[in-house]
């Protein structure tokens, strides 16, 4: 989908953080928006600014953990705009906690909103974009996706869950113009989950393990959807070669991976109880 102006998308989690970014280069790129998440006021004036962009954006409040608010939000964009040409699934929560601490309550959480939500939402729209024969799917996943980290197992499952659904789209959906991209954010240093860890514990990531920012990970939206690249790791450094030596060497890349986290890991599950 080269050309984006003129087409309609879908925000999740559009209230702060990295959300706003995202929606705010859609804009730029002259897409109609459906801004959804829970808080009403925060979603009103993010709409506010997107139309004083040149668009159309709309507020529609959304637990995305609630399916009948997910079923409403698909129906309120097609009466609102007649089609849904992107998704963009970034409504998520953290869950950093040492597993044998973390409640059953806080698993099934974490699980509903990172992942089941991106499902379920997905499988409302995907009819839609069927039947137009064009659409893009993207999934706000982690480089906690590509290696499991510790002290967050349950995120890491959540965001890993992400990318073999996307690997999937794009082989169910092959030819029939609709696709899916897994976009894999490090530490964000001015917007997301991790800005709010750095505030709550006062701990900044290790300089090694590097980051990215929001407006970085916007970016990688736009240019996802626009050479339908099916994920893009955007961190500083790259990160990809350690992961693809974890995959060819798993003990080895394990290993580093261990020694390159864990600590500072650890003291945010510390912190953060």
């Amino acid at each position: 989908m080269k050309d984006l102006r003129g087409r309609n998308a879908i925000v999740t989690g559009a209230s702060a953080g990295l959300g706003v970014f995202v929606a705010r280069a859609l804009a730029r790129e002259g897409m109609n928006l459906v801004l959804a998440a829970r808080s009403v006021e925060a979603l009103e004036k993010v709409a506010s600014e997107m139309r004083g962009l040149g668009v159309k954006a709309i507020a529609v409040q959304t637990d995305v953990s609630d399916e009948v608010q997910l079923q409403r939000l698909v129906e309120r964009s097609m009466s609102e705009f007649g089609s849904i040409d992107v998704l963009v699934n970034n409504a998520g929560i953290e869950a950093f906690c040492r597993f044998d601490e973390i409640s059953p309550a806080d698993i099934r959480r974490t699980i509903d909103v990172n992942l089941l939500a991106t499902l379920l939402l997905t499988r409302y729209v995907i009819p839609h974009m069927k039947q137009a024969r064009r659409g893009h799917i993207i999934n706000m996943s982690s480089i906690s996706g590509k290696q499991g980290p510790p002290f967050a197992s349950v995120y890491g499952a959540s965001k890993a869950g992400m990318i073999a659904f996307t690997q999937s789209l794009r082989s169910e959906y092959h030819g029939l113009g609709i696709s899916a991209s897994a976009i894999c954010p490090g530490f964000a240093t001015d917007g997301g989950i991790y800005e709010e860890l750095r505030q709550k514990t006062g701990k900044s990531v290790p300089w090694y393990v590097g980051g990215t920012s929001s407006e970085a990970v916007a970016r990688a939206v736009v240019k996802a959807i626009k050479s339908d690249r099916a994920d893009l790791i955007v961190n500083r450094p790259t990160l990809r070669g350690l992961f693809t030596l974890c995959s060819l060497f798993p003990r080895i890349g394990e290993s580093i991976y261990r020694i390159a986290s864990r600590k500072y890991l650890e003291r945010v599950a510390d912190r953060h109880k």
